[in-house]
């Protein structure tokens, strides 16, 4: 009835369900090289049929071209939605499309240029706590930075030192507990047995009793406020006229918290990792970086062509946060030869389609400069996803990403002590471990 794509053979099913666990961007590629760019994974084993992609063309057909007969599969809509709710990252349909045309403007250019101030100060103290100590894990350090920008762009002065740690540790339990269900789902019922299903909901609810407080404080306050709260409180549905409700405000704040923070963290990590590991490319930072003076940090400096923007955009081909992205198929869907039914999850592969070595030279090598070609718009390249859906927060991390960078190497520069790049792939990619001593640039040059 249906053409599906070249299909994982039965005596591998196996070996990719384990790996699939353990090592996924391994297998995934592993069977991309096996079996073309397009394969499909089945079995008695596998309750869904999947189709694992890293053609850019059906990557543009599922996303944009017939993206109305996709949707964000039930791991991000109902396992990541019973602990962080409705908001734009886990919702679908009707309702997503309502809460994007409501909260986008939020996020505008002029709107995050606003926050400006608040991302230097931010990473100022950062980076100040920091050089006291000898030696420093980088995602630990890039991890702190992004959640105080999140936290502080998000409610200015109505939030306190303790609760974002309390919000931060809720965070990062809640996230090992999603993992242990979409890697493991067949222990679901230990999970509910044991308590932690249970333990976890429970700080989900923690969470959410100290967003509820902020807002209400804030509700009763008078004066300016220049932070994503105060523009999320005003804004209104266009056909009624009415502000979101409490609970699906919440909603929204704990999605802009987790999507807002930990991919910025990741890709911050990898870019000073790759930096560090590219002395030509850090001279040539550096050097923008003075030739720019008094302007380094303007606005006017930060977005355009630039070497820092050219480093971040290369970091984030290599190791793209959003490794993967899913959708699932509403109706039966036909692309070029192949067909398939109904709820079939595509599943596509940044990673892959990143260092295709049939759209990219070189692709395993790190080349800033490839950014600056006439014909790089033709790349499959999309770190912050595409079509409807994608990333209202683009502005927001190049932002906060240019100014670290800038800052940072203004007046400093690393001594890595971890030598070879590990990852693991978790909801994001993230690095496993970097760690290194950060120096002054008047020591040792």
């Amino acid at each position: 009835m249906y053409n599906y794509p070249p299909k994982v053979s039965e005596k591998s099913i196996w070996k990719t369900l384990l790996k699939l666990n353990s090592d996924p961007i391994a297998i995934i590629s592993q069977n991309f090289q096996e079996l073309g760019n397009t394969y499909t994974l089945s079995s008695f084993l596998v309750k869904k049929r999947f189709v694992f992609s890293r053609d850019p063309e059906l990557f543009d057909y599922v996303l944009r071209k017939n993206q109305k007969n996709y949707e964000k599969s039930a791991i991000q809509t109902h396992v990541l939605g019973k602990y962080l709710g409705k908001g734009l990252l886990t919702n679908t349909g009707k309702d997503w499309l309502k809460q994007r045309r409501l909260i986008q403007p939020n996020f505008s250019n002029k709107n995050i240029e606003l926050l400006h101030q608040t991302m230097v100060d931010e990473i100022n103290a950062v980076i100040e706590d920091q050089i006291k100590n000898e030696t420093i894990d980088l995602y630990k350090m890039t991890n702190t930075l992004t959640f105080n920008i999140i936290a502080k762009t998000l409610f200015g002065t109505s939030i306190d030192y303790n609760q974002i740690l309390r919000i931060s540790g809720s965070i990062t339990e809640i996230q090992k507990m999603f993992i242990k269900e979409v890697r493991k789902p067949y222990l679901m019922w230990w999970y509910k047995v044991s308590g932690q299903l249970k333990k976890h909901l429970q700080l989900s609810d923690e969470m959410r009793d100290v967003f509820r407080e902020i807002i209400l404080k804030r509700q009763s306050e008078t004066g300016d406020y220049n932070d994503i709260l105060q523009n999320l409180l005003e804004s209104r549905y266009e056909d009624t006229g009415e502000p979101m409700t409490m609970d699906q405000l919440i909603d929204e704040i704990i999605i802009l918290f987790v999507a807002g923070h930990e991919t910025s963290a990741n890709a911050l990590a990898f870019t000073l990792f790759l930096i560090e590991n590219n002395d030509s490319e850090k001279q040539l930072l550096v050097k923008e970086i003075n030739d720019l003076g008094e302007d380094f940090l303007s606005l006017k400096t930060l977005f355009g062509n630039s070497k820092t923007m050219t480093i971040i955009k290369e970091s984030l081909r290599l190791y793209p946060p959003a490794w993967i992205i899913d959708r699932v198929a509403l109706e039966d869907d036909t692309f070029k030869d192949f067909s398939w039914g109904k709820g079939t999850i595509v599943e596509f592969l940044l990673y892959d389609m990143h260092r295709n070595p049939v759209f990219w030279e070189q692709p395993n090598s790190f080349l800033p400069e490839r950014f600056n070609e006439s014909d790089i718009k033709s790349k499959p390249y999309f770190p912050f996803g595409s079509g409807a859906r994608h990333c209202i927060g683009e502005h927001f991390a190049y932002m906060e990403m240019i100014l670290f960078l800038r800052l940072f190497y203004k007046k400093y520069h690393l001594e890595l002590e971890t030598k070879e790049m590990k990852t693991i792939a978790l909801i994001t990619l993230r690095p496993v471990e970097l760690r290194g001593t950060i120096i002054s640039n008047s020591v040792g040059n």
